[in-house]
């Protein structure tokens, strides 16, 4: 009888047991993904972007933000809401893609990037869907600046120099625009300035002193910069070659620089002055 009451406790303790451990719950897809930065260094501006599902455990999403540690992950967290309307900076509505602008000033966040930082910076990316919060692991991001493009540069092959005017007061000159089209991923802001350095390949020398000839973008084409439409991505420059030009071939290597005194890489078209 002993046994049998034995066995019916441990049958009884088995159950119970049983009965308390957790239930397994299917996880569901993370919630946040495709985490970017980038500092905008042009307009002194960060920007934060995530792509958010729009419910999650059968919850729908209430609202999006940004832990923003700067450049250590110790600070105390600016908590900063992300939008997916189209404003503050989000670029299209509604396409689950939550972003932001935000200017790095002190009257807007705490960890502001120091001028100097060259490190990395810091965030958390956390979407609240009713009373459940979902946070992104600890992300970092590497500051650097991205250097300018130079794309396409428009000039003339070869050009004739003009003859020799019968007036010893008067020198003959022919005119043409060169132009150069220029981006930056900071923005066309970034660009501190385009320029271009002739070289005379019979004479082996540089010409101008070896100084470099500005392209603008300040669309003053009467002024005499050529250039047709002011913060476009195109640097212009009219160019004068006088009846006192030196004939042969030319060797005009383009550069552009940005605001953190990055170049890029350089562009060599060849002219001829016949």
């Amino acid at each position: 009888m002993y046994k049998r009451l034995y066995f019916i406790i441990l049958i009884l303790k088995s159950m119970l047991i049983l009965s308390c451990e957790e239930p397994i719950v299917e996880s569901e897809p993370k919630s946040i993904a495709d985490i970017n930065f980038n500092y905008l260094q042009s307009s002194k501006k960060l920007f934060v972007s995530a792509l958010i599902s729009p419910s999650y455990m059968n919850t729908s999403l209430d609202s999006v933000e940004v832990l923003w540690k700067g450049t250590d992950q110790q600070n105390t967290s600016d908590t900063l809401k992300l939008f997916d309307d189209g404003t503050f900076g989000d670029i299209i509505s509604n396409d689950n893609i939550f972003s932001r602008r935000i200017p790095n000033s002190s009257s807007a966040i705490a960890n502001v990037i120091p001028a100097s930082a060259k490190d990395s910076v810091f965030l958390i990316i956390r979407s609240t869907y009713k009373n459940r919060k979902v946070e992104s692991d600890l992300y970092s991001f590497i500051l650097g600046n991205i250097h300018p493009k130079i794309g396409t540069v428009v000039l003339p092959s070869s050009v004739d120099r003009p003859t020799s005017n019968s007036d010893p007061n008067i020198v003959n000159t022919i005119k043409f625009t060169v132009t150069a089209s220029v981006s930056d991923a900071n923005g066309i802001e970034d660009i501190k300035r385009v320029f271009f350095r002739s070289y005379h390949v019979g004479l082996d020398s540089m010409m101008n002193s070896g100084n470099p000839i500005l392209l603008l973008d300040d669309g003053e084409s009467s002024a005499g910069s050529g250039d047709l439409q002011k913060g476009d991505g195109t640097f212009s420059r009219t160019i004068s070659i006088s009846e006192n030009a030196l004939i042969g071939t030319y060797h005009w290597i383009f550069e552009a620089q940005d605001l953190s005194n990055a170049y890029s890489d350089t562009v060599k078209k060849m002219i001829i002055v016949k």
